[in-house]
């Protein structure tokens, strides 16, 4: 997927997702728990209708926070149906349970609900566009932190890789059978696919 045919998309979901500014046009800074004590971080499980997820990363719009995932969570469908243009989903505003928070999240935004709504077609961006926002209850703010274990950062996206470069991953699962709750890994990218 390109950067330039998700960037609307996201921007749409935001936009729909959350309001982004307070009374006055005064923006606020979550509140964020310290690395050591939170709960909520990039890798926590997350669980939509039954089915299991990683979290990516912490997004804040200033006002509300949100853990991403994969778009396929919310997925009606089997494992196998990866077009998003295509595969059924679970509507914004389905809970999400979140480990290590008190409340269950909800889904605020789909690329694959979005990509449908937008009439997508185009066969990459269908394909590899695989991504949502979970809005997390106020009180949890205070038990997230968006530094990712054991790597820190991020600091910045990447805009592409080429074969060879370094890569980072984490997972995690409770389907692990006794491995590390949350296992990272590094690696060397075999390139972009998928147009991007």
């Amino acid at each position: 997927m390109r950067a330039t045919r998700f960037a609307p998309l996201l921007a749409v979901g935001l936009a729909a997702a959350a309001s982004l500014s307070l009374p006055g046009g005064a923006t606020a800074a979550p509140q964020f728990a310290d690395a050591d004590s939170a709960t909520v971080t990039p890798g926590v499980q997350t669980y939509t209708n039954g089915g299991q997820c990683t979290a990516n990363f912490v997004f804040t719009d200033g006002t509300r926070t949100f853990l991403g995932q994969s778009a396929h969570c919310a997925g009606l469908g089997e494992a196998t149906d990866t077009d998003g243009c295509l595969a059924g989903s679970l509507p914004l505003g389905t809970e999400v349970e979140v480990l290590g928070a008190s409340k269950p999240g909800r889904l605020a935004y789909s690329s694959w609900l979005a990509m449908q709504a937008a009439g997508e077609t185009d066969a990459d961006t269908c394909a590899y566009n695989d991504f949502a926002l979970v809005e997390l209850a106020p009180e949890d703010v205070a038990r997230t932190n968006p530094s990712v274990p054991v790597f820190g950062g991020p600091v910045a996206v990447a805009p592409s890789t080429a074969a060879g470069d370094q890569v980072y991953s984490y997972g995690n699962s409770s389907l692990r059978a006794g491995l590390a709750a949350l296992s990272p890994k590094a690696g060397l990218s075999l390139g972009d696919s998928g147009g991007g």
